[in-house]
């Protein structure tokens, strides 16, 4: 299901893009190609921080990526939220200005003044949309925490008598249900009033509109290398990319929250354990050896089962946006399909996503697979769980796939078949047959 759509031109190596942003996102194409570029636009468009703080710039952002020296003056980005079910957010960046909106910021310029109602009844008719669209689509009067709107009894009691018969038979709310509310919470109908109902809502649920991208780079072997030190390096201004120290940070939280974790991705008898402070590979009960003497794989695949599990204890927090480089780095193909099934398992649910960048037609043909799983696990539930357990079964609806050639993006995913178009996986293997026969011709 198409969630965004972004729209880049004349940034760095993106000269014509115009794509869709479903829940899961796959990049594939040669170095320089774009794919990094655009992972870390989607991370930036994704963050909490930056859609809601009206003080923190783009460019901040893309210096922050390693990307601000490919504005220029024909720069164009467009980001739209076209399914508002989480959130109501737009970017647009042209002539070197750029306008973005999301509830938060929408609400901190209301309270300092900065909102001119130009058009008094089209604003309270915009309010009112937005108001009626969140409790709608995310059944909010259904919740207990919608009784945290109200602050006394009295009002608790007003509600129930007037929603009653919408909570029970979880009908849907409209614009003078809206109305009744502002009159049970002893305020106006007027354009401040509904701004002070929006606010509430948020102070209510605010994981709902809590948004955060955690970015971990093809460079993530180097993490376990600065955690020790992050604080150090911060403070001394040391020449390392920014989004290398803002991942750092988090992999330090990471190591100190996930003390032990099996490697069953890699093999059975293989865990991960932090003693102290100091991170080991168990290869059994007795053997053991420092992760930075490891395998290269192995201290590839650590930071990215680390940062996800350590996410997963801020679940009812956030609402991730798990952006992975290059997941097959350093892996044996059966590792590389183990890490796409853990990952699909592991970062799309409860409002979660997942946008992989990748050289490999290994992880392609690892997700059409999971494509697969989820097209015969209808009809075949049991046989096919026994293959590909349920939850990495990957909803074609919810996947997109593009090749980055020249500038551009091509759509290699075919939505009447579910799966990624054989031709693109075939193609290098292809390649390599043919040299192979050229060879054998000789």
């Amino acid at each position: 299901m198409e969630r965004s759509r972004l729209i880049v031109k004349n940034f760095g190596p993106l000269k014509d893009i115009d794509i869709e942003v479903r829940e899961m996102v796959t990049f594939i194409g040669a170095q320089a190609s774009g794919k990094s570029t655009l992972a870390k636009l989607i991370s930036i468009l994704e963050d909490e921080e930056f859609r809601n703080n009206h003080n923190l710039k783009f460019e901040t952002e893309l210096e922050k990526y390693n990307i601000l020296s490919y504005l220029d003056l024909n720069t164009f980005i467009k980001y739209e939220v076209l399914n508002r079910e989480i959130t109501n957010f737009n970017f647009e960046y042209s002539n070197n200005k750029y306008l973005k909106n999301s509830i938060h910021q929408l609400l901190s310029i209301s309270k300092n003044g900065k909102v001119s109602y130009e058009d008094t009844e089209e604003a309270l008719r915009t309010l009112k949309y937005i108001i009626v669209s969140y409790i709608n689509l995310l059944n909010l009067i259904h919740k207990n925490e919608f009784y945290n709107l109200f602050s006394n009894q009295i009002q608790k009691v007003k509600f129930e008598a007037h929603f009653a018969d919408k909570r029970i038979k979880k009908l849907k709310v409209d614009n003078d249900d809206i109305d009744w509310l502002l009159d049970i919470l002893e305020r106006e109908r007027k354009i401040d009033d509904y701004f002070f109902l929006l606010n509430q809502l948020v102070n209510c649920f605010p994981n709902i509109f809590l948004f955060d991208s955690i970015y971990i780079p093809s460079e993530r072997s180097f993490l376990h290398l600065i955690s020790e030190n992050i604080f150090g390096l911060i403070n001394n201004n040391v020449k390392i990319p920014k989004y290398l120290l803002t991942i750092g940070q988090e992999y330090e939280k990471a190591i100190n929250t996930i003390k032990e974790l099996p490697l069953s991705i890699i093999d059975k008898k293989i865990k991960y354990k932090r003693e102290g402070k100091t991170s080991y590979i168990y290869h059994n009960e007795n053997e053991k050896v420092d992760l930075l003497e490891s395998a290269s794989g192995l201290q590839s695949i650590i930071p990215i089962l680390l940062l996800v599990e350590y996410s997963k204890t801020l679940k009812e927090e956030y609402n991730f946006n798990f952006v992975v480089e290059e997941p097959e780095l350093n892996l044996y193909p059966k590792a590389q399909h183990e890490l796409i099934k853990y990952l699909v398992k592991n970062c799309l649910y409860e409002r979660k996503n997942l946008i992989l960048t990748t050289h490999s037609p290994f992880v392609l043909a690892s997700i059409n697979n999971l494509l697969l799983a989820h097209d015969k696990g209808q009809k075949k539930t049991k046989e096919v769980n026994k293959i590909i357990k349920k939850e990495s079964w990957l909803n074609p609806k919810n996947f997109i796939a593009y090749e980055l050639k020249n500038g551009k993006a091509r759509k290699i995913m075919n939505d009447k078949l579910g799966q990624i178009s054989e031709n693109m996986i075939d193609s290098v293997s292809d390649s390599f047959a043919d040299e192979f026969n050229k060879l054998l011709n000789l």
